[in-house]
């Protein structure tokens, strides 16, 4: 799955909101993982993981 494939599904699990809704929801998410990294050095999001700066 490519970031395009992932703001389609994103769209679509949102009841259909436009791709540009999805793209910001996507790039949103990533940023806001990413400034837990900076600032944290490691993000835990449930069932999917934790994940930590220095695997960067």
């Amino acid at each position: 799955m490519n970031k395009n494939e992932l703001i389609k599904r994103v769209a679509e699990k949102l009841d259909d909101v436009p791709r540009k809704v999805a793209a910001k929801a996507v790039e949103a998410v990533f940023e806001s993982i990413a400034e837990g990294l900076q600032e944290d050095g490691i993000v835990t999001i449930g069932k999917w993981g934790t994940y930590s700066a220095d695997e960067l």
